[in-house]
């Protein structure tokens, strides 16, 4: 049996990896991949250890080795994977953009691009309450960063006179985050077009001839009750 990779301080960070490592590494990707594919097939309830290992085509006893935490700590590692792979691809767009609507549309498509994959799609958007347990530790990192940032926005857009001053950032930070949310479970259920459902962002529509038209219209104002709207933030 193989023991997983240790890194040691002894190597530098951009050192050529060893056969060795890099066999590790592909052993442990694999048994990422396989329980991925597992949990789209089985669900959370039937993606057992053992099945897990027998889709990786390894032992049960290598798969502790490289997850000692079983498949819980598997799937926490795997929904992590998409956390930093979506902030770091949304905030590098959110940097590049200018502007409310393209400032939101830049946290908005690589969330919804995640949806349309798939095996990821199905799994990060998933509800089952059996699986809250394994992932509340890695859960709702994406909401909390997309709902700072938005604020912020609001923030800008309100000094600016994009938005009405009586808007509130967070509320309406949260309510999209919602939408969004939402919108990602929609596209990884039935395939929806991100490009369709970014849109709605993008292209408000008749009657609205700026962005806070569509996006502030009916909010609560300064003062409202706020705390509905959270129950969005404890999503992806």
């Amino acid at each position: 049996m193989e023991e997983p990779a240790r890194m040691t301080n002894a190597q530098p960070a951009d050192a050529p990896l060893s056969l060795r490592q890099r066999n590790r590494l592909r052993t442990r990707r694999e048994l990422l991949d396989a329980a991925l594919r597992v949990f789209a097939d089985r669900g959370f309830g039937g993606a057992t250890v053992e099945a897990i290992a027998t889709e990786a085509g390894a032992s049960k006893v290598t798969l502790y080795a490289y997850f000692p935490g079983g498949r819980d700590e598997l799937f926490r590692e795997l929904y992590d994977e998409v956390n930093r792979e979506y902030l770091e691809t949304a905030t590098a767009r959110r940097a590049a953009a200018s502007g409310f609507v393209d400032r939101v549309t830049a946290l908005a498509a690589p969330l919804l691009e995640i949806g349309g994959r798939p095996l990821v799609g199905r799994f990060y958007s998933n509800s089952d309450p059996t699986v809250e347990p394994a992932l509340a530790p890695v859960r709702g990192h994406a909401s909390r960063f997309s709902v700072e940032l938005i604020a912020e926005d609001v923030t800008a857009a309100r000094a600016s006179g994009v938005m009405p001053p009586g808007v509130e950032p967070d509320v309406l930070a949260a309510l999209l985050v919602g939408a969004l949310r939402a919108a990602l479970v929609q596209v990884a259920a039935d395939g929806t077009r991100t490009d369709q459902l970014l849109a709605g962002v993008a292209r408000p529509g008749p009657g609205a001839a700026r962005p806070g038209r569509l996006l502030t219209g009916g909010l609560p104002r300064r003062g409202a009750h706020r705390t509905a709207p959270r129950r969005f933030v404890n999503a992806a």
